[in-house]
């Protein structure tokens, strides 16, 4: 593995440089020291094309024989072409972990933040520093200092990449991690299916249940250095909330995930990423989903199984007990229709969970109890009932699950298909589309 720095030769650059240097001696990696001269110079002959070349290589080995400081290995690379693909493409011959750019350190509009530093951005396989203070990381990197990083934590597998990365980073030297999690209320209330509050912005509950769930996507992060998850709801874009937090926090590094969105997905989603390296006050580590190469087993420890009580329905539960490990949790849920005819509007916002109230809540909640395997409690297996209300079961279903923190929802397909599903419909593949979670489905018996 290796780093490719691309230089101008601006002084700028060359601090950079310094900085990439020390990170690839702390990562033990080669730094790739890439020069690019770009096609349709005017005037261009053999002789001047030889010329410039001995004179741009000779620059290059300079700048190499600075930044080869104890055992530092740096490799010079002169290459012709756009700028931002030379870059991309020579990191993905060289197996590249990491590509540096300095911010506005290049003196040719090209390399400009919103035309190469955007492109590498855009295009890389592999995460991107765009440098804008050197000192701290390289301070970090010689073992000086700590590094306050503010990491953009979310649900996708973009963020997912850029936790992996701060792992990393932690093995390397003590990061003090701040996760922010910008959303707004009111989609996270109706994520986990709890009723909004006339009172505050975002309940208690649901905070509980954002925190509980970001920290899990965290993990058990390696080395030293204090971290903590910041919820910060709002109605402004993430990008500004994450860029003000920066400048809050003090942070000397803003690190997240990109989804490298182009076209029309790019104009009507936004790029997070692309707004932050144009705003941030700090060094920004754009990471790509494509740069987690290393595939980890998941643990189940909680399952929900939701049932309609037909003897389809139950079939899916004794499976559900199956794929949990002693230790853990089985949900069983059943899904009634809105109490009193409550309008369709406010129906998605009923409380679902807590205890059972109403008479017929209780008796579906004794029918679920008689369905639990007898072995459960020998194998060291828990269960809790949840019977609530919903407006759409699919939704209902996909609510309970982030609310309870379930690891898979287990559930039972009828097996429709043709007409008849067209006229039935199938919460099974509603669910299948609309949840966030594993879905494992039972096929009749």
């Amino acid at each position: 593995m290796s780093i490719v720095f691309g230089t101008d030769f601006s002084e700028r650059a060359m601090t950079a440089a310094r900085a990439a240097a020390v990170l690839a001696h702390r990562t033990g990696e080669v730094l790739h020291l890439v020069h690019v001269t770009e096609y349709g110079s005017v005037g261009r002959t053999a002789s001047s094309d030889e010329t410039l070349r001995r004179e741009l290589l000779a620059r290059l080995e300079a700048q190499a024989a600075e930044l080869r400081t104890g055992d530092t290995r740096v490799e010079v690379h002169l290459r012709e072409g756009t700028p931002d693909e030379v870059l991309v493409e020579h990191a993905a011959v060289v197996h590249a972990s990491l590509i540096i750019v300095s911010h506005h350190g290049q003196r040719a509009p090209r390399w400009r933040i919103g035309n190469v530093t955007e492109r590498v951005v855009q295009s890389a396989r592999c995460p991107v520093l765009v440098l804008r203070s050197a000192s701290p990381l390289e301070a970090w990197a010689r073992g000086e200092r700590s590094l306050r990083v503010l990491l953009g934590l979310d649900f996708s597998p973009p963020s997912n990449a850029a936790v992996a990365w701060v792992r990393k980073l932690r093995t390397l030297g003590s990061c003090e991690v701040v996760a922010a999690h910008h959303y707004w209320g009111a989609d996270a209330h109706v994520r986990y299916g709890v009723p909004l509050s006339p009172e505050s912005e975002v309940t208690p509950e649901v905070e509980e249940a954002l925190r509980r769930d970001l920290t899990a996507r965290l993990g058990d992060m390696p080395g030293t250095g204090a971290v903590w998850v910041h919820l910060d709801p709002g109605l402004s874009r993430p990008a500004e909330s994450l860029v003000a937090l920066a400048r809050k926090e003090e942070a000397d590094l803003i690190v997240v995930g990109t989804h490298q969105r182009t076209g029309a997905s790019k104009w009507w989603y936004g790029s997070v990423s692309q707004r932050i390296v144009h705003d941030a006050p700090v060094s920004v580590l754009c990471v790509p989903a494509s740069a987690v190469s290393t595939l980890t087993i998941p643990e189940v420890r909680r399952v929900l199984a939701p049932s309609d009580l037909s003897d389809v329905g139950i079939s899916a539960i004794r499976h559900a007990y199956s794929i949990v490990p002693a230790g853990g949790s089985v949900y069983l849920l059943h899904v009634l229709e809105p109490a009193g005819g409550t309008p369709p509007l406010s129906a998605q916002y009923l409380p679902p969970q807590g205890p059972v109230h109403t008479p017929e809540q209780e008796s579906v909640a004794e029918v679920l109890r008689g369905l639990i395997p007898p072995e459960a409690a020998v194998r060291g297996i828990t269960t809790r009932v949840e019977v609530v209300h919903g407006r759409k079961v699919s939704e209902a279903i996909s609510q309970a699950a982030e609310r309870l923190g379930c690891d898979v929802i287990c559930l039972a397909t009828h097996g429709r298909s043709g007409i008849t599903k067209a006229l039935l419909g199938s919460v099974a593949q509603e669910v299948l589309q609309g949840s966030t979670r594993p879905v494992l489905l039972v096929r009749p018996e």
